[in-house]
């Protein structure tokens, strides 16, 4: 993921888009590939975090959400993207249907399964989040946008 928003960057640049070269000196953007459940940084040192389709396959999901809350600054905002665990049983059923080959796949036991919004919501709850600087919405069946803020 981080190799193609460094490639959509540098073709943004070559255009002449919105992110052009006078633009990205201005609003310091880095793209990090870190360890969620120790991040690097200060704390509130952070404007902003996204965590892009990422969330369920964190295997420590309290310890990473107080992580991004610590790193935050003050008003800092969290941008995630995740899966209601109806979405793992549509791919089990889609699996279900194939050959036997299927059987060496990695089995879907691996992600966390978020059976609802308010299930993210007291997660968040616990890692610092106030409740009412929380939004999250519900994109088709499963799909899930949040947005926080510190």
């Amino acid at each position: 993921m981080l190799t193609e928003a460094r490639r959509r960057i540098v073709l943004e640049e070559q255009r002449g888009g919105s992110l052009s070269k006078k633009n990205l000196k201005t609003t310091n953007l880095e793209l990090i590939r870190l360890d969620v459940g120790q991040i690097p940084m200060k704390d509130d040192s952070i404007d902003c975090l996204h965590a892009g389709a990422a969330m369920h396959c964190w295997p420590d999901l309290d310890t990473a959400v107080k992580e991004v809350y610590r790193v935050l600054k003050p008003g800092g905002r969290y941008f995630a993207t995740t899966f209601l665990a109806t979405y793992f049983s549509v791919l089990s059923n889609m699996d279900s249907g194939s050959s036997s080959a299927s059987s060496s796949m990695p089995s879907q036991q691996a992600f966390q399964y978020f059976t609802s919004i308010e299930t993210l919501r007291n997660l968040l709850e616990r890692g610092g989040f106030e409740s009412g600087k929380i939004q999250i919405e519900v994109l088709g069946n499963a799909c899930v946008v949040i947005r926080a803020e510190k």
